[in-house]
């Protein structure tokens, strides 16, 4: 308990507290009390002849913050500052400006000033309303409201446009789940011809979404008479009805509604929506603002240019998984996805799948994420097993649609699908990036092949091979579940965030290509990175990159003579020719 572990401070508090009972007028009464666990304080504070009777408790673990000052009679409702009826008061301190050198007795001083300013004087009909000297963050403010309305500036561009007395039907996606009714405009048609459309939901976001139609009228009333004091609070809207009626629409559903949607556009253009609950009774949704500029300035502005590229990604494991949804939030708006394998419940604790994706094959989950972030997703999906037993032309045809991709991903850790796509890669002189998670989760490795910058694949590949046998070490085994057995015979597993360390900085390599950075932030090509101690890792975070400046690049130069060039082109003439004859 703070006041025994700091007897120091406790007995300032007390001579603070002492000093301003016997200097004010206003604080007559200021006794200490101990309930069994808790420190508080009984005073009378006096303002404009009026005492307010209070109790001031100090937390726990003061000084990390405030103490609180509340009535000591329940439902007691004294501030426009004060947290409900019979809550603590919004004071001059709180939580995100405390500091220790303050005591309860400033707390004290505070109260007194807000009643004074706050508690109405002689002859005043109307109490005065305290500044504050804060203001609620959104999430802050949305705590307590399950009824949310989302509005966008295309949508508000497009109400402020509507005339007095339009009306029309509306497309609403509403989202049932978690603790909130969140609505979505998915689309306004008026009456008479027009329509407006957003096109900023993802077409996805329709099968997670329940589609409700509601009619819509754009009023003449004020702003303020569409702003109800509480979202979640039942209102009697027989006025409201009424002010429709006398300007012309026709509101006998209105009248006779038992439950539904409606859209009300104010003078001002500015959409307001309810819920009907029961006849003339009415929920207030709030309304929740989307800003474009506010989202596409959380994106680098060299991020843009990732909106055309082409990303094929071969295995939707735990590393290929993050691999796909990061580089969608980056930017990146079109994918092929290449894994044959079904999500099962033991793939949880690593991947960016759940339980709602059990039984489904990973390329359809993980396409599922990608469409759900953003409207102009396009994903192609491929459930074949490249290394394994396909029909050659099946694996052929995804191999020259990855071929002509602007970058291939290799997250599979298998040794002949990497030949496969190295191959490739080489031959249609497409980027590549690939990536190991070892053992144990003792580390990984990311690696990258710009054509005629970097050695090609296999070349790093055997480079890689003769470090660790340089280092009388065998090259780190690589496991489908990333385990590991030391010495004593237990398994060691790599986590989800070793998996995480390793596919994010792969991640970064691929988003460092993707922009054709220059110079790149990557001095270097391959990279080992260690998560423990152990094996060639002297330490978590140990990198060792590798210099293969010296590495001669691979080049297609003929071993032919030139007779035999010759002959060659000849023959293939020859082919082509009489095939297109």
């Amino acid at each position: 308990m703070w006041y025994l572990n700091d007897l120091a401070r406790y007995h300032r508090e007390r001579q603070e507290i002492a000093k301003l009972v016997a200097e004010s007028d206003w604080l007559p009464v200021a006794d200490w009390k101990f309930d069994g666990e808790k420190l508080y304080l009984v005073a009378d504070i006096e303002a404009h002849g009026h005492f307010y009777l209070v109790q001031m408790f100090y937390p726990a673990n003061y000084p990390a913050s405030p103490p609180t000052v509340l009535p000591r009679e329940t439902n007691q409702r004294w501030s426009s500052h004060q947290y409900g009826n019979g809550g603590e008061l919004c004071l001059e301190w709180g939580p995100d400006n405390w500091r220790d050198e303050i005591t309860g007795a400033n707390i004290l001083r505070s109260a007194h000033k807000l009643f004074t300013i706050e508690n109405p004087k002689e002859g005043e009909a109307l109490p005065t309303i305290a500044p504050s000297r804060h203001s609620l963050a959104l999430g802050q403010e949305l705590r307590f409201i399950i009824l949310r309305f989302l509005t966008d500036d295309d949508l508000m561009i497009y109400t402020q446009s509507l005339p007095d007395n339009a009306w029309g039907e509306v497309e609403c996606w509403v989202m049932f789940n978690r603790k909130t009714w969140t609505v979505f405009t998915r689309k306004l048609t008026l009456a008479d011809g027009g329509s407006w459309c957003n096109l900023t939901l993802p077409a996805k976001l329709k099968e997670t979404t329940s589609q409700i139609k509601c009619s819509f009228f754009k009023t003449t009333l004020e702003s303020d008479a569409l702003k109800f004091p509480l979202s979640d609070q039942l209102i009697d809207t027989s006025w409201l009805i009424n002010a429709l009626d006398k300007q012309g629409y026709d509101v006998s559903q209105l009248r006779t509604a038992s439950e539904g949607l409606v859209l009300l556009v104010d003078a001002s253009g500015i959409p307001h929506l309810f819920w009907i609950s029961d006849e003339n009774k009415w929920r207030s949704f709030s309304r929740i603002e989307i800003h474009a500029e506010e989202e596409n300035s959380r994106l680098l502005p060299e991020f843009s240019k990732l909106r055309t590229k082409k990303v094929g990604i071969i295995g939707l494991g735990s590393a290929g998984s993050k691999i796909a949804v990061s580089l969608a939030r980056s930017g990146v708006r079109n994918f092929i996805l290449v894994d044959y394998d079904v999500f099962l419940p033991e793939n949880i604790c690593r991947h960016e799948l759940n339980w709602e994706d059990v039984g489904q094959h990973k390329v359809d989950g993980i396409a599922h994420q990608l469409k759900l972030s953003y409207p102009d997703v396009e994903v192609v999906c491929h459930y074949l097993k490249l290394s394994g037993q396909e029909a050659t032309a099946g694996v052929d045809g995804v191999l020259s649609q990855l071929g002509a991709s602007d970058l291939i991903i290799d997250a599979t850790a298998d040794s002949i699908t990497f030949n496969q796509l190295s191959t490739v890669a080489c031959q249609q002189e497409t980027p590549m990036v690939w990536l190991k998670v070892y053992a144990g989760g003792i580390g990984g490795m990311i690696a990258r092949f710009r054509p005629n910058r970097d050695p090609d694949p296999k070349t790093m590949r055997a480079y890689l091979s003769d470090y660790f046998a340089q280092q009388n070490a065998p090259e780190i085994e690589v496991t489908a579940d990333y385990t590991a057995i030391d010495a004593e015979g237990e398994p060691l597993m790599a986590s989800n965030a070793d998996v995480a360390v390793i596919a994010e900085n792969a991640t970064r390599m691929a988003l460092d290509i993707l922009t054709e950075s220059e110079p790149s932030d990557f001095s270097y090509s391959m990279y080992l990175i260690g998560l423990s101690h152990g094996g060639i890792f002297e330490e978590p975070f140990h990198t060792i990159p590798f210099d293969l400046s010296n590495v001669e690049l691979t080049t297609t130069a003929s071993d032919l003579s030139d007779e035999e060039k010759v002959e060659t082109l000849n023959f293939l003439g020859e082919l082509i020719s009489k095939a297109s004859t």
